[in-house]
């Protein structure tokens, strides 16, 4: 019904000036509509002072197809919107904050609660790192998400892949915490845990690389900035995995690239490039 709208809206656009010219329609033939954001990258070539067709300004024609279409992207199901998986993925976020605490027990009524409390730090342990991974990747996630214009298939596979691993990353995490003090248990929860982080941020790349090749992700960036990004998340998965290898030769210096690599996950990422003008935010509209 919209499409059919616009499409009549057209139509008396160009009835209205049966003299036009059809030389200003940017439009490849046999294509009734570009999406708003591919019309525009064609319209950034067009100086301002050209962009009028016989009085009409091109410029509204980007207002009338500025949605993603359900059937954009042939062969990998429906597209829509990419709010209902950052909804979801925040919801898993959310709960995969719980377990790291709950599993925190109290000592008993009656007991040296000093020295008590003081003997669960190997559980204050794990539930700083569990929520400091956690929360690093859904730091990343909130920015990903405003870059993810459609959710396809494909790209919903990915990223249910990716929050399987955010909500069990408390039990490699609680391994090694919990059995720090014994000198070789230790070890092996170390390499358990270097080996689940490296693998989470593989996921993330493979999430990330999934959203580029299916056309997920907003075509209005501009493209050297989202190869910058691939690079960024690419050296990152690179560095998980050389600490998950090195950790079977010292878990010292695995888990120590581990977390520097993590605590690098911290700093702001870079804002933004759009092709033309950076999207409204959709919170202040």
């Amino acid at each position: 019904m919209f499409g059919k709208c616009r499409l009549s809206l057209l139509k008396r656009m160009v009835a209205e000036r049966p003299h036009a010219s059809r030389s200003c329609d940017l439009r490849p033939t046999g294509q009734t509509f570009l999406p708003s954001w591919r019309f525009r990258s064609q319209l950034s070539s067009i100086p301002e002072d050209s962009r009028a067709c016989n009085g009409t300004d091109l410029t509204l024609k980007t207002q009338l197809d500025d949605r993603p279409r359900l059937d954009e992207h042939p062969g990998d199901g429906v597209t829509r919107g990419s709010t209902r998986m950052e909804i979801f993925a925040d919801a898993v976020f959310a709960i995969a904050f719980t377990p790291p605490i709950v599993e925190i027990t109290l000592p008993e009524v009656g007991s040296d609660l000093g020295r008590q409390l003081l003997a669960l730090w190997p559980s204050y342990l794990g539930y700083a790192l569990s929520t400091l991974v956690i929360g690093t990747y859904w730091v990343q996630h909130h920015f990903a998400g405003a870059l993810f214009r459609t959710t396809g298939h494909r790209f919903l596979l990915a990223t249910l892949i990716f929050v399987a691993a955010i909500a069990s990353i408390a039990i490699p995490t609680r391994a090694f915490a919990e059995h720090i003090q014994d000198p070789i248990d230790r070890v092996v929860g170390a390499k358990f845990y270097a080996v689940a982080l490296a693998a989470t941020s593989v996921i993330w790349w493979f999430r990330w690389r999934t959203a580029r090749v299916t056309g997920d992700l907003d075509e209005r960036l501009d493209a050297a900035y989202v190869i910058r990004l691939d690079q960024h998340y690419l050296r990152e998965a690179a560095a998980m995995v050389v600490a998950a290898i090195l950790v079977f030769f010292s878990w010292e210096l695995g888990l120590a690239l581990a977390g520097a690599t993590t605590l690098y996950q911290l700093r702001p990422p870079e804002t933004p490039l759009y092709v033309n003008q950076a999207p409204v935010i959709e919170e202040e509209l």
